[in-house]
């Protein structure tokens, strides 16, 4: 920005020293034009300012949503209290309960659930 200045003094300096108007007027309308320039490049980093403000913002607030995923990923689905997910028919988000089985065949089966689907025996 430092340079623009320096255009704009030389400019004044040219402007001051020349006589003939037409080439005052040329210079005036470039002065003109670098005063725009210096307007537009600030409009232009305050606006770039904005934009690096808000891609921290959505940055952290993408770090928040990739925390709750994947604490909601991790935490187990709750279900029946003490019931187990069948390991083979169950999915991450749609856990599938295993029913318990009957004492009497506890003992032939060795197991305490039974997966109705796929027949899984678990203790």
């Amino acid at each position: 920005m430092g340079t623009i200045s320096d255009i704009i003094g030389m400019i004044d300096k040219l402007n001051t020293k020349i006589t003939d108007r037409k080439l005052a007027s040329e210079l005036a309308a470039i002065q003109s034009l670098v005063l725009q320039l210096q307007s537009e490049q600030a409009a232009l980093h305050e606006k770039n300012m904005e934009l690096r403000e808000e891609n921290v913002t959505l940055k952290e607030g993408a770090r928040e949503l990739k925390a709750q995923i994947e604490k909601l990923n991790s935490s187990p689905t709750a279900g029946p209290k003490g019931v187990p997910p069948c390991p083979n028919c169950s999915k991450p988000d749609a856990p599938f309960y295993m029913s318990p089985i009957p004492s009497v065949a506890k003992r032939m089966t060795g197991g305490k659930w039974t997966c109705s689907q796929c027949n899984y025996v678990g203790s």
